[in-house]
């Protein structure tokens, strides 16, 4: 149980900053169905509640629903991440609280194109591959796609984890542009120009299939208005 609190504790201080900006469409959820006159049901749901608040005040978006059912002597919690896959289904409140620990260090971090990763022979990568300022194809690639021949313990595994992350990066931009476009209000216009803004200059192959949008959104002086304000340096408290 001290094992468990101090790692929610400090994923909470150490990726606060990190996903305080993330995009509202990657939302993280929790759902408890609990019996009222169950003991081990209310510590549960209790236990959820506070691991929840506790990252929703980091600056999490997690969405936590319990329902209430007759009998039964166990909680039946699901914890679904931000792809909308579910990571864990179960009874045990502390491996609810892991798997959404786990969620939310796999959540991605708007403009980062390596995450999760533990940097050893490449220190300094995820401060570099930023984008819209780093290339995601081509001879970008070449130092991990080198180092994946590597027989020094660990790192083609760290190469090929950043390669993955990079991808994983690509992936979720795309989601999220997808998602911004279908949505026409003011604060998604923004994201989805900033976003394909970001896409076209890190994957520029594959730039032209928005080109249809972008053009459309660089003219429109509300998308314009939202990016900037998303663009602007947060002040330093």
């Amino acid at each position: 149980m001290k094992k468990l609190t101090i790692l929610a504790l400090s994923a909470c201080a150490l990726l606060a900053t990190a996903f305080a900006d993330a995009p509202a469409r990657r939302k993280l959820t929790v759902t408890v169905d609990w019996a009222k006159g169950n003991e081990e049901s209310r510590i549960a749901l209790e236990f959820l509640k506070k691991t929840v608040q506790g990252y929703r005040e980091a600056g999490h978006v997690i969405a936590m629903r319990a329902t209430l059912r007759d009998g039964g002597n166990v909680p039946d919690i699901h914890v679904t991440d931000a792809s909308g896959k579910e990571v864990y289904a179960g009874p045990d409140k502390n491996d609810a609280a892991v798997a959404l620990t786990e969620a939310i260090m796999n959540m991605p971090v708007p403009g980062q194109m390596i995450t999760g990763v533990e940097l050893k022979k490449f220190r300094g990568a995820d401060k570099r591959y930023i984008m819209g300022k780093m290339k995601g194809e081509g001879a970008a690639l070449a130092p991990f796609k080198t180092a994946l021949k590597s027989k020094k313990p660990g790192e083609a595994e760290e190469a090929q984890a950043i390669l993955d992350s990079i991808e994983r990066a690509k992936k979720n931009l795309e989601e999220d542009i997808e998602a911004c476009l279908a949505d026409d209000s003011k604060e998604a216009k923004g994201e989805a120009l900033r976003d394909i803004r970001w896409f076209t200059k890190t994957w520029p192959s594959e730039a032209k299939k928005y080109d249809e949008p972008f053009k459309r959104l660089a003219a429109d002086p509300e998308a314009k208005a939202a990016e900037a304000a998303l663009l602007k340096p947060k002040k330093r408290r």
